[in-house]
């Protein structure tokens, strides 16, 4: 019997999504965050970590507290802390390219972080030309998920109704609110996590686990 997809959307995260978690891309960033704290805002850097803890439970994310509170100029701030070279930390990634390329959906990224760095990380992983639509956070109004708006602003660059999307995210909250949003979710959650009761969403370890979830879940017979 033919079969043919019921999802036709594969929106992905991008940083420890399509990368493995702690390969220290996201440490990297980290550190340039805590830099531009200290050297361009005059935090004491041993103050720094507990400002960030502060200003995310505040706001949802350090760049939106930090602009709350400081005169900032975003473009700037996002410039200094994703512009660094990843060369060293990522490389082209035969395996994830060929399962996006198995996989019979569009696929498109959905990530807080700014268009340059979503470029050079596709770049590097060797899967940019795979993507058919990055939406970044300049394409978010600097508004960065878990707000419905990002997913809002994705589906409708998209052109596709929520059920018709798996999104699959690291963060459990942003694939709590895409399944808000009416979105299939999967979470790509660390090692010995469990799947909500309500089978709200699914739970996923690693970005190869999609396949078979898309082939189990996400097909229907014609």
């Amino acid at each position: 019997m033919l079969r043919c997809p019921a999802v036709q959307v594969l929106l992905l995260d991008l940083d420890e999504t399509l990368y493995p978690r702690g390969n220290g891309v996201l440490a990297r960033i980290d550190a340039r965050i805590n830099s531009f704290m200290t050297d361009r805002l005059g935090i004491a850097e041993a103050d720094v970590n507990a400002e960030r803890v502060r200003l995310r439970d505040r706001f949802g994310t350090t760049m939106r507290g930090l602009s709350e509170s400081f005169t900032l100029d975003l473009d700037d701030y996002l410039d200094h802390c994703h512009g660094v070279d990843l060369s060293d930390l990522l490389a082209p990634d035969p395996a994830l390219r060929a399962l996006l390329a198995r996989i019979p959906a569009r696929k498109a990224v959905l990530t807080n972080a700014p268009r340059a760095h979503a470029a050079q990380v596709l770049g590097l992983l060797g899967v940019a030309e795979l993507i058919e639509c990055v939406v970044a956070l300049e394409d978010l109004d600097y508004e960065p998920k878990p707000a419905a708006t990002a997913y809002e602003t994705a589906l409708q660059r998209l052109a596709v109704e929520p059920r018709s999307c798996l999104f699959v995210d690291d963060m459990l909250a942003s694939v709590q609110s895409a399944v808000r949003a009416g979105m299939h979710a999967a979470w790509m959650a660390p090692p010995g996590s469990l799947g909500p009761e309500d089978g709200s969403h699914h739970v996923i370890h690693a970005v190869g686990d999609v396949e078979p979830l898309f082939s189990r879940v996400f097909t229907r017979s014609a």
